[in-house]
């Protein structure tokens, strides 16, 4: 064994107060740290602060965006473009329906003398009518 004078062994014990201060400062900090993430409350409301945050910023950007000349000739492109792509489609579709031959028939049919119409239905299936149109008509 080995003794060490009195001022040695005061210079040990003050260093363990030290170091046991330290692992106190340190377990303090870590029961801390453990409480934040055990905070639910707070973790979604620092979440919620932040997509907040972030939606601002995107929301300035985007109006910065839409507010300049260049988004707004984009837009009237962008607007002819489409009436332009309706208008097309529409024509395509009327162009369509005016070929099909019931179409046809139809149209040859509504000038015709006599216009006969068939129902589904029980009562009055087959109907006709004089229309005084065509070389019967007077």
């Amino acid at each position: 064994m080995t003794t060490q004078g009195r001022h040695g062994s005061a210079a040990g014990t003050e260093e363990l107060r030290q170091e046991v201060d330290r692992a106190r400062q340190e377990l303090g900090e870590t029961v801390e740290a453990l409480a934040a993430k055990a905070d639910v409350k707070a973790m979604a409301r620092e979440k919620a602060e932040y997509a907040r945050d972030m939606a601002r910023d995107r929301a300035q950007l985007v109006r910065r965006a839409a507010t300049s000349p260049q988004a707004r000739t984009r837009a009237v492109q962008g607007g002819a473009a489409v009436a332009t792509a309706g208008a097309v489609a529409a024509l395509t579709v009327w162009m369509r329906r005016r070929r099909t031959p019931q179409a046809r028939l139809r149209r040859r049919l509504r000038n015709a003398p006599v216009q006969v119409r068939v129902r589904r239905t029980q009562r009055a299936p087959i109907r006709m009518r004089r229309t005084g149109r065509g070389p019967l008509g007077r």
